[in-house]
């Protein structure tokens, strides 16, 4: 578990995306990155996608609106 974004993408195969009080899942992403992964790939363009979908994520689950 971390709460960096980042580290999130560059480590894992598969991220989860929670909510704040009460946690819930609000996503589940399955990384597209190829299993090795040079410290560069974090400047490419599917790294970023992901990242951004995880952000977005993030965002959504803060929202106070149902």
């Amino acid at each position: 578990m971390t709460h960096s974004i980042p580290e999130a993408v560059y480590l894992s195969t598969k991220i989860v995306v929670m909510s704040p009080r009460p946690g819930r899942v609000t996503d589940i992403i399955a990384s597209t990155l190829a299993d090795e992964r040079p410290l560069d790939i974090r400047e490419t363009p599917e790294f970023l996608a992901i990242a951004a979908r995880v952000r977005e994520g993030l965002r959504a689950g803060h929202s106070y609106e149902e």
